[in-house]
């Protein structure tokens, strides 16, 4: 018979956890299971979008030319293949016909998930329903696709404005990519614990950092090489994957003991759910850092404005001005992406492990950098200084991390639905103010002056930023050291704050 001590150490043994080396296949399969969540479906939802991009900007070009102006096909082959010197006139009305349309696309784009991450995400905080806002905008960007084929179909019949309705007007009535940024970072916070959420986060955005430049790279090649049936019907194949993927693989969060006597419709569309939505800025509560709330929305409004506004804007710059074509910009946007995706790799854990910085801190030392890399941006005159601002750029990458890990930090665990509706709003209000603001008011108003000028503005408004950063940094500070000296004695080792301690990457 085993003695006492055998006993308890065999006990003790068996409650040890086990190595991945030591697991079954079975036991393996099931951790991988349970550790690999949403990342395989955000993967196969943005390779899509990468793949089709340079054939969509294309698109439009071909649509502009073709159908609305109703060129001849020697001008539009010419410029389409990058060869438009000879065609100065014709390639600057095609600009501004795809200016013209981005400025009332991307509004119109950012109105209906707006309204859709109002409601929903209060529904889906109650409920502990993520998977199905996980699908819906997949679904949606599946319609998008199969619309763009139809565009392609009717080149010359449906006019440019039908690609614009097509590719970003239909998707946005299923909540577009503000609402699965929303559910994504929902169901991270509800999965991980709050020591582990920035880590996640952070894993989330380096498989993004890394299925990105994938696409990117084969994405003008296959658009040489299969056109736009080819590049769109791999786009199909990834959104079924994703599809698939997100009913038989994601499961659900653990759903409390909600019963709802009302429909579906009634429930979540209730407006008294938006309005709390929007109490979370005026309530007092546990764990809920109001200020630093509506310091964390303006950063993220003003952050996407650039963004967008940059991107938007950049393709019709190289294209004007470098005479660059789709393979040229799908080389330089993937060593653009292997750049930032080698900066976050080095400077995650050299910010965070390394020197310790908090998410504050290095949001201050990217943003300088991003004020910098646009000055060099704007200052560039050949292909070779391009790729050198991407360089200076290295590290801006890290400041969408950092964002998010703030973002959910700020708010308690119960309001992190909330939070994050309120994140995707002024998310979807930023790009709806970025297309006009930078299309209209300054790519198009600079063409003939400073057609760099765009990238200027982004350096001041990265400055307000910067400022925002300081603010939050001190002010954070100064409760922390009043509430350690509110403390008792026998408590004062406790971490002050814990709901909202900057956690670092």
């Amino acid at each position: 018979m085993a003695s006492t001590a055998e006993l308890v150490t065999a006990s003790v043994a068996d409650l040890q956890p086990k190595t991945f080396r030591t697991m079954t296949t079975k036991e393996r399969l099931h951790y991988i299971k349970n550790i690999i969540t949403v990342e395989p479906l955000i993967a196969a939802y943005l390779l899509a979008s990468i793949i089709c991009g340079p054939a969509l900007y294309n698109l439009e070009f071909e649509k502009g030319c073709r159908s609305n102006l109703q060129l001849n096909d020697s001008i539009c082959d010419a410029i389409l293949s990058g060869e438009a010197t000879n065609y100065s006139e014709e390639n600057e009305k095609i600009q501004i016909l795809i200016g013209d349309m981005h400025s009332w696309q991307i509004p119109l784009q950012s109105v209906m998930p707006l309204i859709l991450v109002l409601f929903l995400g209060s529904y889906s905080d109650r409920h502990k329903l993520r998977k199905p806002f996980l699908l819906i905008p997949v679904l949606g960007e599946f319609f998008a696709v199969a619309g763009c084929i139809l565009c392609v179909v009717f080149m010359k019949e449906w006019p440019l404005a039908s690609q614009g309705i097509a590719q970003t007007v239909i998707p946005s009535f299923f909540g577009g990519q503000t609402m699965i940024v929303m559910a994504v970072f929902a169901y991270i916070a509800d999965v991980s614990t709050v020591e582990m959420r920035t880590l996640r986060v952070g894993v989330v955005q380096i498989v993004l950092n890394v299925c990105t430049p994938v696409g990117q790279a084969v994405s003008g090649i296959l658009f040489e090489k299969i056109g736009y049936y080819g590049v769109l019907s791999i786009a199909v194949v990834c959104y079924l994957f994703a599809i698939l993927y997100g009913i038989f693989w994601i499961k659900e969060p653990h759903q409390p003991d909600v019963i709802s006597k009302k429909s579906f419709f009634v429930d979540a569309f209730d407006p008294k759910h938006a309005v709390e939505t929007f109490n979370l800025l005026f309530k007092k509560s546990k764990g809920n850092n109001r200020a630093f709330v509506v310091a964390v929305l303006f950063i993220l409004f003003i952050y996407s404005i650039v963004v967008t506004g940059e991107g938007g804007v950049f393709y019709l710059y190289v294209q004007g001005f470098f005479n660059w074509g789709p393979l040229e910009y799908s080389y330089f946007i993937t060593i653009n992406t292997v750049i930032h995706l080698v900066g976050t790799l080095i400077g995650v854990p050299l910010f965070t492990k390394f020197l310790s910085l908090g998410d504050l801190m290095i949001l201050l030392i990217t943003f300088v950098d991003k004020i910098v890399t646009n000055i060099v941006f704007g200052l560039a005159k050949t292909d070779v200084m391009l790729y050198v601002a991407t360089a200076v750029s290295i590290i801006t990458g890290i400041s969408n991390i950092a964002i998010r890990s703030l973002a959910t930090k700020v708010v308690s665990q119960e309001d992190l639905g909330k939070a994050q509706s309120l994140f995707g709003i002024c998310e979807a209000i930023g790009p709806a103010i970025a297309a006009p603001l930078y299309n209209k008011a300054i790519y198009l108003n600079s063409l003939d002056t400073l057609p760099s000028a765009y990238f200027y503005f982004g350096a001041i408004l990265h400055v307000l930023l910067l400022v925002v950063i300081i603010w939050m940094y001190y002010a954070s500070k100064s409760e922390e050291k009043g509430d350690i000296e509110k403390e008792q004695p026998n408590n004062a080792n406790e971490k002050v704050s814990e709901e909202f301690q900057m956690t670092h990457i």
